[in-house]
């Protein structure tokens, strides 16, 4: 069944931009021609990889949305010719046996990491039949392990400097250095030795340029690929859905330390229109409890390390607002999130989980993310969800709690404060102008 007309989500945090690793410094000012994103040079191979990994306090984007690796890649397929461009699908192992998948969909090309240059033809040849990869490079798997490895979506976009029947001057391999600058040098010397090799290298420029060019277009449009379809099983969408009647700074440090578990490129903020477990306590309006949600995650002090959208979804919808309902419509919204859905709850929440609206179906395509809420303890949640498993059959559930501070502020406590006149410690100024301003909770006896 289509989805009504809907409002689109307001992006309160977004992401903050990728961050893009060329292995040469002839890349990187390559790109910084014609993209836009922040770019790093790391220099070639493995090791240059993983020491920029290990060095991530020195990134100029403190939390990238995710990270790409440009640069330039031999083909080993005669589908690819020399200056075109390529996104990575996967990323193959030498003998064809495993593949790591980009976390961007939509990839048109493999590639295999070796050790060394690849110059000849034949050994390309031989190459592309072990791996069954059409490129070759010297960085993409140690980039994608790593990536991996951090919980960062990655992507890898190659230029094609030649193609499969096109041999490589030998002496190339050594016109790089480790900070993946040219050495001159050495290229002034195999010039004199071999004069001839000037009209090759040539024909390698024209087309790695070209090349080049294609390839940052196509990184630089990756910068505009919003969190929430980046989304994976490993990386999922965090929904975080309630009364929020009011907000509170914990609600904000909750969010943040989850998706940070998580390694969350998105989350929702899913104000409930009527939450059925709780019919029995009139909220503030709905449009009240929206207008406070945007103030209290955009409030300074809230520190997101990735997007964070504001949904109407369950407000504008009629009726009592079921989890199952808003993960099937996001389902059908977003292809990318199959499998891919986390929805945090707090621990007294969990404990009544078979009391929620076709619980079965929800958890079969939604996994909690559990908060311990006191007076429970994290050894009293972890048996419930162990007990839980055994009678149920969802195994996984013990994995279900996550591994952050309990959760101590109530929004009950804080309304009974709000309504004596007293303004709490735990509301946000934005939050605490809205409650006065519409008169929520008894304040100023107009409720």
């Amino acid at each position: 069944m289509a989805d009504a007309p809907h409002a689109p989500d307001e992006i309160l945090r977004p992401a903050e931009p990728p961050l893009v690793f060329c292995p040469l410094g002839f890349e990187r000012r390559a790109f910084l021609r014609f993209g836009k994103l922040p770019v790093v040079t790391t220099g070639p191979g493995v090791d240059a990889i993983r020491r920029a990994f290990a060095e991530r306090d020195r990134w100029p984007v403190r939390a990238p949305r995710m990270v790409i690796l440009l640069g330039l890649a031999g083909a080993i397929d005669d589908r690819w010719r020399s200056g075109e461009a390529a996104t990575i699908a996967a990323v193959h192992s030498a003998d064809g046996s495993t593949c790591l998948a980009s976390s961007v969909p939509g990839g048109e090309a493999t590639i295999v990491e070796v050790d060394r240059v690849i110059v000849d033809p034949a050994e390309k040849r031989r190459l592309a039949e072990r791996s069954h990869a059409e490129l070759v490079d010297t960085e993409s798997r140690a980039f994608a392990e790593a990536a991996d490895a951090a919980g960062i979506p990655w992507a890898i976009v190659r230029g094609v400097s030649d193609d499969a029947r096109t041999a490589l001057p030998p002496e190339i391999a050594g016109f790089v250095g480790s900070d993946g600058e040219t050495r001159t040098g050495r290229v002034l010397a195999a010039l004199l030795a071999r004069p001839t090799l000037l009209r090759d290298l040539l024909r390698l420029a024209r087309t790695s340029r070209r090349a080049m060019r294609h390839a940052s277009f196509a990184a630089d449009a990756l910068g505009c690929l919003e969190g929430i379809t980046l989304c994976a099983p490993e990386r999922p969408l965090l929904l975080f859905g309630g009364s929020f009647d009011p907000p509170h700074r914990r609600h904000a440090s909750v969010l943040s330390a989850a998706m940070r578990a998580l390694h969350a490129p998105a989350a929702v903020v899913m104000p409930a229109a009527i939450n059925p477990l709780k019919a029995a306590t009139p909220p503030a309006d709905p449009e009240a409890r929206l207008a406070m949600c945007r103030a209290a995650f955009t409030a300074a002090d809230a520190d997101f390390p990735a997007e964070v959208r504001l949904s109407r979804l369950e407000i504008d919808r009629t009726g009592p607002s079921y989890t199952i309902d808003t993960v099937e419509t996001l389902l059908r919204r977003h292809a990318n999130l199959a499998s891919a859905v986390r929805f945090l709850v707090g621990s007294d929440a969990i404990r009544g989980i078979e009391r929620w609206h076709r619980w079965r179906e929800l958890l079969a395509c939604a996994t909690p993310a559990v908060v311990v809420r006191p007076p429970d303890t994290r050894a009293a949640v972890a048996e419930f969800l162990r007990g839980f498993a055994d009678r149920s059959g969802f195994a996984d559930a013990p994995d279900w709690l996550l591994d952050i501070p309990p959760v101590e502020l109530s929004s009950t406590d804080l309304r009974t404060a709000i309504a004596r006149g007293e303004r709490p410690d735990g509301i946000s100024d934005g939050v605490w102008r809205e409650i006065t301003a519409r008169g929520l909770y008894g304040f100023g006896g107009g409720r």
